[in-house]
């Protein structure tokens, strides 16, 4: 009868109450390494550690030059417009593009900054970093947002000394206004390039065409065709009436005068003169000669042609180009800042109250999921 009580007491305690003791400290140990420890580690860093970061914002819009013809604004219809949109993105991209990092590393000494010493560590940039890694943590301070709907482009600069960060936002928007300006300048030369090289061409061919219409002129020693045609109609009416004249006086002599009589004679003579001098002009305006009027005019209309030709063609080329420029000024791109970078009064980061939180609730989401996986195991023991 003693044995009972006796295994009873060499049994001791309940075996699971001690398990359930044991469970205990499990969760407690994850409790503190995925909580506690975490939770403490960063609001220490932040509290003690973490440098202020200033930030300077400021807002920019890129605008052109609309033409006279275009009556209805798309904005209006809640519909971007597909140019200013294309400017704002690229100037959007030089800005966050490693050449804008190249400046600002030359203007402002921005590697040295960002490496500083008295940053802590976790936001200091590692003065050995190489470009890919600079540009890198260049662009998480710097940041470009487009707001398709206004157009606007927004900018940030986080630095670790206020000043500092209005200085690097001041020279961004310096640089993008020389980079707009640069763009407006290679718009402008590509365009008028085309029409400038056409005009020189088409100068060309009307200088020929005149030094041409020159050359014919002094060879042949007449002005126009049309000229020297008029003066040789009007020599031939001329001698014509001289020798109608003398046909009618001849006529006139020979009633009473014999053939051979002087008078008679001069009288042939000078008709026969008169008949070969409008032969003659006769055959220079009709043709018959190296030199026929008619075979000039051939060549003289199609000189003239030429040059009436080449001449259309400078003015419409010219035409053009003064077209083309107006239009390239119509083009034109301008960088309006709307808002000034401002000079921050007060620390907006790091945002230690959002880190604290968002650790604490990111903890206790670890701990929960940790905790089921061990009840899970505990249970399948």
């Amino acid at each position: 009868m003693l044995q009972v009580p006796q295994r009873a007491a060499l049994a001791g305690p309940d075996p699971r109450g001690w398990l359930r003791d044991i469970e205990i400290r499990p969760r407690t140990a994850l409790f503190i390494l995925l909580f506690v420890v975490p939770v403490v580690l960063v609001t220490l860093y932040q509290a003690l550690f973490s440098t202020d970061r200033y930030q300077s914002t400021a807002t920019i819009i890129v605008t052109e030059e609309k033409p006279s013809g275009q009556s209805i604004d798309l904005s209006l219809l809640g519909l971007p417009s597909s140019g200013s949109t294309k400017d704002s993105l690229v100037v959007r991209e030089f800005v966050l593009s490693k050449d804008m990092l190249q400046y600002l590393e030359d203007e402002l000494a921005l590697k040295e900054h960002y490496s500083s010493p008295d940053i802590d560590f976790l936001s200091r940039l590692d003065p050995d970093a190489s470009l890919e890694d600079f540009h890198a943590y260049y662009l998480k301070y710097v940041t470009v947002e487009f707001d398709t709907e206004a157009q606007i482009l927004h900018f940030a600069v986080q630095a670790f000394d206020r000043g500092y960060a209005n200085r690097v936002l001041q020279t961004i928007l310096e640089r993008a206004e020389v980079f707009v300006d640069a763009l407006n300048d290679k718009i402008t030369r590509s365009q008028m390039r085309f029409f400038e090289g056409e005009l020189e061409r088409a100068e060309a061919k009307l200088r020929a065409s005149k030094n041409a219409l020159v050359e014919f002129q002094t060879k042949h020693r007449i002005i126009s065709t049309e000229s020297e045609q008029q003066t040789i109609l009007a020599t031939i009416g001329t001698l014509e009436s001289e020798l109608a004249k003398k046909q009618s006086e001849l006529k006139g002599k020979l009633t009473f005068l014999t053939v051979n009589s002087p008078q008679i004679v001069a009288l042939q003579t000078e008709i026969e003169a008169l008949k070969r001098q409008i032969h003659s002009e006769k055959t220079r305006l009709a043709g018959g000669q190296q030199e026929a009027l008619s075979m000039l005019d051939a060549v003289y209309r199609g000189i003239q042609l030429d040059l009436e030709f080449n001449t259309n063609s400078y003015t419409s080329t010219l035409n053009a180009l003064e077209q083309s420029r107006i239009e390239a000024a119509r083009q034109l791109k301008f960088l309006v800042v709307v808002s000034q970078p401002t000079l921050a009064d007060t620390s907006e980061f790091p945002d230690r109250i959002y880190i604290i939180g968002t650790t604490i609730i990111v903890c206790l989401i670890l701990f929960g999921i940790a905790s089921l996986i061990y009840s899970i195991i505990i249970e399948h023991r």
